[in-house]
């Protein structure tokens, strides 16, 4: 980091002051910056990927430069994927890697016929005989009359050259000759005494919203044939591409990834996706513990003075928030030094860091959050937001054909992800080479940090809710076997929306016929999280490792877990229990709901009791849709013994006023089963035994129970307890549920070699019953902007003025005097301050606090004497406004 707290040590040295003290201290007083320096984070996939299309474009065939078809790697990843940090420190990054570059390198271009290894010597030309230069294209020079390619080579030489002792004359020489590629860069080299070139040029989304299109050869209104301005950037920089030797990185969030590749495919241009994936849990926990200040001691020491090498929960705890985003685990890291150091809260719980972690907000400046998003719009995206949960896997080039979102021809998923605000990484490849990237796979990433921000304008909706009480959730590796869990989410939401929408759960169709039929429940005060499944080998009551409860141990795991009303999910798959829990509470008072048969019996018990006390209703639900076979009754006898028999037996369900419901639903059943079900009515046994030869109810009561488990009567039928009941939910009921077109999909789930559960489009339908039942409640619904294709993106919003770009809609809200900031209260000029605010008026009044050096020269401020001018202004305008 350039600027440095000169109070920093005097902070630090207080560190053991007392947390009495600390408490007193008020909470409105701006938080002190720390400088907080990051490590470098090996690349090494992305630079082994780099190098290879370099290596790709020259073959020992091409004879001359018009054979050579550049390979160019590209970064189109949201903000802080670390596209700069790897186009800046690629040297570094080369000399990190250098051992295995040098095993892994089988060909390089220009060293044929060297007597060294291949390897070696292409790792020397990196180290000692490459020409590094980044170009910026928010410093680019504005169009003075000349062509975008000889000022693109004009900017190269003064970056080239700006550290050698006689510039001027060097520059003067080498810049005579930048009408013509060749010449110029051989003489570039000749002055440098260099043999290849490592083009780096960041920010090309700007080519788009800047002024290059005034660049004639960048103009599409001059260029017959080239649909946009990428096209002919492609085409005018392939003139310099195809020369000996220049390896170029492209690097600029963009709103279209794989339409980028089809715009180079006009020029000699081949692109290739820079492989940039968030960092593992592991890599993100050596990236914090390599975060220092600038005393030498590390940010671990600071937050946990008792355990300097920090906790696996907490390294865990900021994985899970930020998804291992760079740019967001560092941001957490700041806020979470600063505000603990000032407030002198040391050595934290795990609970107490959890909360502190999720008070963090996102920069707005590093996000693109969706806003206004219509019901076609809010469709797509939770389809995305679920796929990412579940961790779909996609082909980099699937497609989402009309229906989806607004017009009838087919776009890219990935293109839809990245307007959306998506991260993504690439699913493991064997070995370090590449594959087919027809062939390669991805999976979207969205971090909770900036999901929050999202759920706060959607919060009245019920699915974003449910989405939003998913994060984290573990998911199991994507195969067939893991259908079932991946359904299970998503049955899981279809009930949690539903449930939200209705007066009452009789509404819902599953539930006729059963105890909750005429429950009325508060859902929208309940939660979703996912539990610890049960594992009958399982030797202990609990495995804290596997996460797993053994099926003995159901009053431990009830009052753990299952306390308040909510709808629960096993975090893998499960074979020793529901497939989802629900627990529903309801005031005795209030309960009206019985069967014929019980119906006395609670109204006895509703005369004795307290007002004050509520009745608990634990439904499991096995879910059978994905079995090809048809469920019969020996199926579902195993149901009942995976929950209510053990349920019944440990619970104290009568002493305690717990009603059990087992609930099977399935899109197939036997005859033996389905001929139980009579005018689209569920299948409905209580508290007795149940043959399976007829099916005929031996003992209507509790006492038929007891006496038929005496009489070791399990063998031979279905057992039902007291205070216990048995729904199978009839097909019509559940195609009524989820909706004939839903219904219809999961029957196909097996027909397919790739489920229609690892698809998005049928994903998104199956969210689309949802959304329509939402949009036609009650609930608030957002407007539709009139312009709004896609999706609205906002990246720093607070000002009341809609700009129209390429059918993309920016809303900014409340303008914050940026001029009058700068030259105020960082004392800056007319010129310093025009320029400076361009790049922060991304950001909004209540972002100052966050200004740090870095992220001003993330905003295009390069002057570091302008930066330490700003950061002392935003300490002194805070001030004021405190003292105000």
């Amino acid at each position: 980091m350039d600027d440095v707290s000169g109070t920093t040590e005097g902070r630090l040295g207080r560190r053991q002051e007392s947390e009495e003290a600390a408490s007193s201290s008020r909470a409105d007083v701006p938080v002190p910056r720390i400088s907080l320096i990051r490590p470098l984070v090996n690349r090494r996939a992305a630079v082994y990927q780099i190098i290879s299309n370099f290596n790709s474009s020259y073959t020992p065939s091409n004879s001359s430069s018009y054979d050579v078809r550049p390979s160019v790697c590209f970064a189109p990843h949201m903000y802080g994927s670390g596209k700069t940090t790897l186009g800046k420190h690629f040297r570094e990054f080369v000399l990190l890697n250098r051992q295995d570059l040098e095993k892994y390198i089988i060909g390089f271009p220009g060293i044929a016929g060297s007597g060294v290894s291949a390897g070696e010597r292409a790792v020397e030309a990196l180290l000692n005989e490459t020409l590094y230069v980044n170009v910026d294209l928010r410093d680019f020079p504005r169009f003075d009359g000349e062509y975008f390619i000889p000022t693109l080579l004009k900017k190269i030489s003064k970056e080239a050259l700006s550290t050698l002792p006689n510039k001027p004359e060097l520059l003067a020489k080498v810049l005579k000759n930048r009408k013509d590629p060749k010449k110029w860069l051989s003489s570039l080299f000749e002055v440098t005494n260099k043999r290849y070139l490592f083009l780096f040029i960041d920010e090309i989304g700007l080519l788009a919203e800047g002024d290059f299109d005034k660049f004639p050869d960048l103009d599409p209104q001059r260029e017959t044939g080239k649909l946009n301005v990428y096209c002919l950037f492609f085409q005018v920089l392939s003139s310099l591409l195809i020369q000996r030797f220049v390896n170029c990185y492209l690097a600029g969030r963009s709103d279209a990834i794989v339409t980028k590749q089809e715009d180079a495919i006009s020029s000699r241009v081949n692109l290739d996706f820079v492989r940039l994936d968030p960092f593992s849990e592991e890599t993100t926990k050596l990236f914090i513990r390599g975060m220092k200040i600038s005393t030498g001691e590390t940010a671990l020491q600071l937050l946990f003075p008792k355990h300097p090498e920090g906790h696996d929960w907490f390294f865990k705890q900021v994985y899970n928030y930020t998804e291992g985003v760079p740019l967001y685990v560092r941001h957490v890291m700041q806020v979470l030094v600063d505000t603990c150091v000032h407030n002198k809260l040391y050595n934290l719980t795990e609970d107490e860091m959890y909360a502190r972690i999720e008070e963090i907000s996102s920069y707005v400046v590093y996000s693109t959050t969706p806003m206004n998003m219509n019901p076609n719009t809010l469709k797509v995206f939770s389809a995305l937001l679920l796929s990412s949960i579940l961790e779909y896997e996609f082909q980099v080039f699937e497609t989402v054909y009309g229906g989806l979102v607004l017009g009838e021809s087919s776009q890219y998923v990935l293109d839809i992800a990245n307007n959306f605000g998506f991260y993504y990484e690439y699913c493991p490849n064997k070995g370090p080479g590449q594959v087919d990237v027809t062939q390669q796979r991805i999976k979207l990433v969205f971090p909770k940090i900036v999901f929050k921000a999202i759920k706060e304008e959607y919060r009245d909706y019920p699915l974003m809710r449910y989405l939003d009480f998913l994060f984290p959730l573990n998911v199991p590796a994507e195969s067939r076997s893991s259908l079932g869990f991946r359904f299970e989410v998503i049955f899981a939401a279809t009930l949690y929306v539903r449930c939200c929408l209705s007066r009452r759960l009789g509404e819902l169709s599953i539930f006729h016929q059963s105890f909750v039929e005429d429950v009325v429940w508060e859902i929208e005060k309940c939660r979703v999280r996912t539990v610890p499944t049960f594992y009958s080998e399982l030797k202990t009551s609990y495995s804290a490792k596997e996460q797993s409860y053994s099926p003995n141990a159901w009053k431990e795991f009830y009052d753990k877990f299952l306390s308040e009303d909510g709808v629960f999910l096993p975090n893998r798959p499960n074979s020793n229990g529901p497939d989802i829990l629900v627990r529903v509470s309801v005031p005795i008072d209030d309960d009206s709901s019985s069967s014929d048969e019980s119906g006395s019996s609670l109204t006895e018990m509703l005369m004795d009791t307290s007002s004050k006390k509520r009745r608990v209703y634990l439904i499991g639900i096995a879910l059978k849709y994905y079995h090809s076979s048809r469920v019969s009754v020996g199926m579902i006898k195993e149901e009942v013994d995976k929950f209510l028999v053990p349920v019944s037996s440990q619970l104290d369900l009568e002493e305690n006023d717990i009603w059990a419901i087992q609930l099977v639903v399935s899109t197939s059943y036997n005859n033996e089963v389905s001929s139980h079900f009579t005018e689209k009515q569920n299948w409905v046994m209580n508290t007795g035994v149940y043959h399976e030869r007829r099916f005929e109810k031996k003992g209507p009561s509790p006492g038929a129970w007891q006496d038929a488990s005496s009489s070791n009567s399990d063998k031979e039928g279905l057992h039902i307890g007291p205070n216990c009941q048995l729904v199978v939910c009839s097909v019509d009921n559940l195609k009524d549920f989820l909706g004939q077109q839903v219904y219809e999909q999961l029957q196909k789930v097996y027909s397919d070699n790739e489920s229609v559960l690892m698809k998005l489009d049928p994903l998104a339908k199956l969210l689309g019953r949802n959304l329509e039942r939402l949009w036609r409640s009650d609930v608030p619904v957002v407007p539709e902007p009139s312009q709004m294709d896609i999706v609205s993106t906002r990246t720093d919003t607070d000002e009341m003025q809609v700009t129209e770009r390429k059918g993309v809609v920016s809303v900014r809200q409340g303008q914050f005097d940026w001029m009058e900031f700068l030259k105020t209260y960082c004392n800056l000029t007319e010129s310093e301050a025009r320029e400076s605010s361009y790049g922060l008026s991304r950001l909004r009044e209540q972002d100052l606090e966050g200004l740090d050096s870095y992220l001003l020269e993330v905003l295009g401020i390069k002057d570091r004497q302008v930066r330490i001018k700003i950061v002392a202004g935003v300490e002194k305008y805070i001030e004021s406004k405190t003292n105000a």
